[in-house]
């Protein structure tokens, strides 16, 4: 079997017999695609970039390490996430207030409409968590979030019906993750701050604690020192800080005092405390007042004259209370820091004299550890005031380098794309429906058409004609009344198509022996028994020896087509050959070309295959091909009975006729490999196209054998 190849004319050929079937395929397609195009909403996508710089930016500190490549990627993918993060689109759905949104707030689905119609109330929406989870989901779906190749560029797209919305959304999410950012990193510097503030107060708490040692330790040591180092300079300095502390503890104790009888409003009491007189002074109008409130009746203009005076005048009051305590707190600060002062002059003189080696000792390691004491203090204070000062001044690592800007155009649908899709979509799927239909379904349209779905060998298209023409003759009288018609022509093809094929065929024993052609069909109704008559006719009249059998025993029909009512048939033959004569009682005569004809009668009432493959129809064969050069033999259809597996290991060629657009493709194929399970070898299957209508072919035939254009 040859390789097969690719036939350019075929390919053409079978395009343009179903031009129509891909142009409506393509016509559909097309229809579609504009009825898409008008019925879709448009979506308009804005895009803004956002630029990540991956090094740590600080308006505090301007020499940074530059970070590694792989640490710089690392830093991009995890913003582009952060973009994606929910937490982000959920902050813009709350700013945008998106949940009224008419394109992402909540809509009514086919339910709902179809309640709405038949006049029921809709479902209950969903509300709350639910109802932001599907306004999440659906921003989600209309956000793009990309990074541009293996730059620091952040592409965010947002899609939308309104190019101004779709703009507006972008912005608003770049927005989100730019402040989200500075948030953070203002969060990040607060909470160290907060966390450091414990630590403060403990290391507040050792310096206190240290110098209150230092203090103790000086106080509790100093009468020794004095002893016995002769330090009577120390007695007076000594005198000064007990009465610096004595003088501080009273004003602290009056300040205390006072604050609590401010807070309860005990005005006397706290002027009697303070010892201001000009606050003297307001408490005895005040006495004034209360007395002359009390020696009216309510709700007169003079009592709500004088409950206003009062009220001013206690105003008066509070004002100056505050001014004397603030005096008061002011002068405990002043002996406050005056003690302190005399406290390091103590310990200056104590420094610069001679001490006791023990005592030295004590006060020595008490220094060194109010010295360290007061380096942690001074450190987390310092940092306490840096990470206060970083927060106030944050700003993020990414920046928008282009705003988002209202499209002009759709990005989806675009006309042109969709178009083009659906042009090249249908005209796949016409060329595809066009080759399933050439090859797989469907009839036979064309003798290429056959030959590609066969690969066998056309011998010719026979023309389709009438079932009985002009005074009742038969399709195959057509042969011999009108040689020169179409019809005559198509079987001479056939006929020429045989014998090249049997003389190109391997010679088998007896080359000198008449050669047999099997005439079959797929399927009943194709015109086998016909076309077997007429090739008869056609080898007859090239002045061949011919016989004709009709050897489909179940329905034959040779006899009717030449019009003879035989008595017996093959059959009779065939059940008792002793009692037949095949030359005498069964052979017959076409009435046409006197070609040799073995009849049918009737149709067989029991099986048949077994009296096909007997040894009598075999030897009938044998002895018909010793005295015939042609012997044909008319078969039953070969899907619709077994019998033609019994006939054709007989024929040196088998012909088999195909109706035109009516036999399937699958019988057709199932049919050839019937027939090559069981053709002899070296036995050629050629394919004749019955029932075709005549058409530009046939025409130009006619126009060719028409006497007058001669």
């Amino acid at each position: 079997m040859q390789p097969e190849t690719f036939d350019l004319s075929s390919t053409l050929s079978l395009l343009r017999r179903q031009l129509g079937l891909i142009g409506v395929t393509l016509g559909l397609a097309l229809g579609l695609a504009v009825a898409f195009l008008a019925l879709v909403p448009p979506i308009y996508t804005a895009t803004a970039l956002v630029m990540v710089d991956t090094g740590k930016r600080s308006l505090l500190y301007a020499d940074e390490p530059a970070p590694s490549a792989a640490s710089e990627n690392a830093r991009v993918e995890s913003e582009v996430e952060i973009l994606r993060a929910p937490t982000t689109a959920l902050a813009v759905v709350r700013d945008e207030k998106l949940v009224v949104d008419p394109e992402f707030g909540p809509r009514l689905g086919l339910s709902d409409k179809l309640r709405l119609a038949l006049g029921l109330a809709p479902a209950d929406s969903p509300g709350g968590e639910a109802l932001a989870n599907v306004v999440l989901d659906r921003l989600s779906d209309a956000v793009t979030i990309r990074r541009r190749g293996l730059t620091n560029l952040i592409a965010v797209s947002v899609a939308a019906k309104s190019p101004d919305r779709a703009a507006s959304l972008a912005n608003a999410l770049t927005a989100v993750y730019i402040d989200a950012q500075v948030a953070s990193k203002v969060a990040g510097a607060l909470a160290a701050r907060d966390k450091l503030q414990g630590q403060i107060a403990t290391a507040e708490m050792a310096l206190t604690a240290s110098e209150t040692a230092i203090d103790g330790y000086i106080e509790n040591n100093l009468a020794r020192i004095e002893a016995e180092g002769g330090r009577t300079d120390l007695a007076a300095l000594r005198s000064r800080i007990q009465a610096l502390e004595a003088e501080r503890r009273t004003a602290e104790a009056q300040a205390g005092a006072a604050r609590l009888a401010l807070e309860q409003e005990d005005w006397a009491g706290l002027t009697a405390r303070l010892g201001d007189a000009a606050l003297a002074s307001l408490q005895r109008q005040r006495v004034d007042l209360e007395r002359r409130l009390g020696g009216v009746a309510p709700d007169t203009p003079e009592a709500v004259d004088l409950t206003a005076a009062l009220a001013a005048l206690e105003a008066d009051q509070a004002r100056r209370a505050a001014a004397a305590l603030d005096g008061i707190a002011g002068t405990a600060v002043a002996l406050s820091g005056a003690e302190r002062e005399a406290r390091a002059e103590l310990r200056g003189v104590l420094a610069d004299g001679a001490l006791p080696s023990e005592v030295l000792i004590g006060l020595y390691q008490l220094q060194q550890e109010a010295g360290i004491a007061r380096g942690q203090y001074q450190m987390l204070l310092s940092r306490i005031r840096e990470l206060e000062m970083q927060a106030a001044v944050q700003i993020a690592d990414s920046r928008v380098v282009s705003p988002a800007l209202a499209p002009i155009e759709p990005s989806f649908p675009k006309p042109a794309m969709v178009l083009v899709l659906a042009l090249v979509a249908g005209l796949g799927l016409g060329i595809g429906l066009a080759v399933l239909t050439e090859y797989h379904l469907g009839g036979i349209t064309s003798e290429s058409q056959l030959r590609d779905v066969l690969r066998a060998r056309v011998a010719t298209a026979v023309p389709q004609m009438p079932r009985r023409q002009e005074g009742g003759a038969s399709v195959a009288d057509t042969v011999v009344l009108a040689p020169l018609s179409p019809y005559a022509e198509a079987i001479r093809r056939l006929r020429a198509a045989l014998e090249l094929s049997l003389r190109q065929g391997p010679e088998r024993a007896g080359s000198a022996m008449g050669q047999t052609i099997i005439v079959t069909s797929a399927l009943p109704g194709e015109g086998k028994s016909t076309t077997a008559l007429a090739l008869a006719r056609g080898f007859a009249l090239a002045q061949r020896r011919v016989l004709l059998i009709d050897a489909d025993l179940r329905k034959p029909s040779i006899h009717a087509l030449i019009g003879l009512v035989p008595d017996r048939g093959l059959i009779d033959y065939l059940l008792d050959p002793s009692e037949n004569d095949l030359t005498a009682t069964l052979m017959a005569q076409d009435p046409l070309t006197g070609a040799a004809v073995i009849p049918g009668r009737g149709r067989a009432q029991r099986e048949t295959d077994q009296l096909l493959g007997s040894d009598v129809f075999v030897a009938l064969i044998q002895a018909a091909r010793e005295v015939f050069d042609i012997v044909i033999v008319d078969a039953p259809p070969v899907l619709a009975a077994v019998d033609t597996r019994y006939l054709v290991p007989h024929g040196d060629a088998v012909a088999m006729t195909v109706r035109f657009a009516s036999t399937g493709q699958g019988d057709l194929r199932s049919a050839v490999q019937t027939l090559a399970e069981v053709m002899a070898p070296g036995a050629e299957l050629l394919t004749a196209l019955s029932h075709q209508p005549q058409g530009r072919d046939a025409a130009r035939y006619a126009d060719y054998a028409d006497p007058a254009e001669i």
